[in-house]
């Protein structure tokens, strides 16, 4: 009797263990960048800001910035400085690291980044954890709460808020520009660790991905878009952008 319990408890590590690798190693973008190309791309967008972490996306989320003044800009960002760019802002204390973005051409490209314990709190501190604010927290799980029950879901909602942090996502799609103050994104590959998300999953990403970009790109916020086309090994930007960015810098 004690071997065989020992043995369903042998079974029960390897399974859980191998779950957790399975959502803990995923695909990665092949992009590599220094110091130098974060300059780059600073000088290039214009923007003036008194510390780049102020534009970490979680402050961006919760509309906690500024803007003032714009500026004219025509610039192509390469696969490494848009990568510095963003993981830098988010260095300290922001929902992603290890952010990389690859420009593949015919405004098709793929990004990867690993979620943090910031990306769990900024969850929690928006309700997006409560039953009936499930709908965000759904779209970025590896499982779709739509179709279980109340208990599944506050189940799931556990497992998300204690394993997410520090798991990798890897996606893949299209932008294009819709017009001067919107863009338009279609997911063809989304995987969180080495599990696909099922298209429902991928839907409300986009939904959410969308509106948080169009919320963002506002005239009021400096924003204009006269061309926005991915390019292979580029982002190619022609428009305004705001002169200068107040946010806010998260604690560490």
């Amino acid at each position: 009797m004690k071997k065989a319990l020992l043995g369903l408890v042998i079974i029960i590590i390897l399974v859980v263990g191998g779950i957790y690798v399975f959502i803990s190693t995923g695909k990665t973008v092949d992009v590599t960048w220094t110091e130098a190309d974060y300059e780059t791309a600073y000088e290039k967008s214009q923007i003036t800001v008194e510390s780049i972490e102020e534009l970490n996306l979680v402050t961006l989320a919760k509309g906690d910035f500024t803007t003032s003044g714009t500026n004219t800009i025509e610039a192509a960002f390469s696969n490494e400085e848009m990568s510095a760019l963003i993981d830098t802002a988010n260095a300290n204390g922001g929902p992603i690291t290890d952010f990389k973005v690859s420009f593949n051409g015919n405004n098709q490209g793929e990004m990867s980044f690993n979620l943090t314990d910031a990306f769990i709190d900024f969850i929690k501190e928006q309700n997006m954890v409560e039953s009936e604010s499930q709908r965000l927290l759904a779209s970025i799980s590896p499982f779709n709460l739509a179709s279980t029950s109340s208990s599944m879901s506050d189940t799931v909602i556990k497992i998300i808020t204690n394993v997410a942090a520090n798991k990798p996502v890897y996606a893949k799609g299209t932008l294009i520009r819709t017009s001067s103050n919107s863009i338009s994104i279609d997911i063809t590959s989304l995987q969180v660790g080495q599990l696909q998300m099922s298209d429902s999953v991928i839907n409300k990403v986009e939904t959410e991905v969308v509106r948080f970009v169009n919320g963002l790109i506002t005239s009021s916020n400096g924003f204009s878009i006269e061309e926005l086309r991915v390019e292979d090994g580029a982002l190619y930007y022609k428009g305004t952008l705001p002169a200068e960015i107040q946010g806010t810098k998260l604690n560490q």
